[in-house]
């Protein structure tokens, strides 16, 4: 429950962090000629602010990954909370879930799986 919260929640946190930004543009714009230290304020103040949202970024993925890390740790999918199994896969262990085909690394993360791409060349120049 708390994995799919903060799965939600970094789905949707660039998005809100980049209207929240355009906020802050649209009000310095209003207040350009009525009272011009409010934009002067919010310019400087967002260049901290950015540096807040970064860090809130990377701590709502650690947190994440703590979360999947703790479930796969119990045989648990953190998604579904069906049983997980671990398997190498190239030189990572890689934990797929029974119940919704979910597959995760051992670090927490989402499994994705690349094809190299030597693979792509070797299939272009055979045909």
């Amino acid at each position: 429950m708390i994995y799919r919260i903060l799965r939600a929640i970094n789905n949707v946190y660039g998005t809100i962090a980049l209207f929240g930004f355009i906020a802050a543009f649209f009000i310095a714009l209003a207040f350009t000629v009525i009272y011009p230290l409010v934009p002067i304020l919010l310019i400087f103040s967002s260049i901290f602010l950015v540096v807040a949202v970064r860090l809130g970024y990377l701590a709502l993925h650690a947190a994440e990954r703590a979360v999947a890390r703790r479930s796969l740790h119990r045989g648990v999918c953190p998604w579904c909370a069906g049983i997980c199994h671990a398997r190498q896969v190239t030189d990572k262990t890689v934990h797929a879930c029974s119940g919704c085909s979910a597959r995760y690394c051992s670090t927490g993360a989402q499994f994705i799986e690349h094809e190299s791409v030597d693979s792509h060349y070797a299939a272009a120049t055979h045909e």
